[in-house]
């Protein structure tokens, strides 16, 4: 049964206008600490917990749909500020309810220990932008594949070869159903309370490099999505966001 079916008895309109109200906070050029912080509590229906860490040897980020454009290195912008060299920790927040399931709802990577006190929009540089209009770039990246994946720009080049080359050697065969699913299936089982079932999350290491990544599920699936840099009370870059879904707006 679909999710929209679910809610069809007597909480489809309840559900659409929560669904609105969240297309229009993943898009929204600002983002209030109090929402991001109230993801990150462990209480009956919400959580979060360790992902995985990526490894960053350029410091210069990229957001993208890991299986349908960062193979190609398309609608995968670079965002415009650098962060310092190093392996971070990625974080997810999730909820769950009996209506929704178990939902990915922030992405953090962790770039320092201090807390984040405001958080802005992180553009993409003006040459990776996914979109451009006639006044500008436009921020965010695309989702076709219901996955959201962050990582470093050599990484990004890195994972492109692999997968040009195992897809040379696997004639035929889909880089998801016949390479990543395992992965998602691994994940699911070893936290099968925190995912739905074939798994919602992975760390992956790049076999020729060991150059980690991670993807994540996007909250209901395909979209438009931003990235935002937080900063701390010294003005530093501390994390980056990436905003799935505000459970607030579903009750949970």
């Amino acid at each position: 049964m679909g999710l929209f079916d679910r809610f069809k008895k007597n909480k489809k309109s309840d559900f659409q206008i929560a669904f609105e109200k969240n297309l229009k906070y993943i898009s929204n050029l600002e983002k209030e600490v109090s929402d991001i912080e109230s993801q990150f509590v462990k209480t009956e229906n919400r959580f979060y917990l360790k992902v995985g860490e990526i490894d960053c040897p350029t410091g210069w980020i990229v957001v993208a749909d890991p299986l349908a454009y960062l193979p190609n290195l398309e609608f995968s912008p670079i965002l415009e500020k650098r962060v310092p060299k190093g392996k971070y920790p990625v974080y997810v927040s999730l909820a769950r309810s009996d209506e929704l399931d178990v939902r990915m709802c922030t992405v953090k990577m962790k770039i320092k220990k201090t807390k984040a006190v405001k958080y802005e929009l992180a553009n993409p540089t003006e040459n990776t932008a996914s979109f451009k209009a006639s006044d500008g770039i436009v921020p965010g990246f695309p989702v076709d594949s219901g996955l959201v994946s962050i990582c470093d720009e050599k990484v990004a080049k890195e994972y492109a070869l692999f997968l040009e080359n195992w897809q040379k050697e696997n004639s035929g065969k889909n880089f998801y159903g016949d390479y990543f699913e395992k992965f998602f299936i691994d994940s699911y089982n070893n936290n099968a309370a925190y995912q739905r079932d074939g798994g919602d999350f992975i760390e992956w290491a790049n076999p020729i490099t060991k150059n980690k990544l991670v993807m994540v599920a996007s909250g209901f699936g395909d979209g438009l999505y931003q990235a935002y840099f937080g900063y701390d009370k010294d003005n530093k870059i501390c994390e980056i966001i990436i905003p799935l879904i505000n459970p607030d707006f579903f009750g949970i």
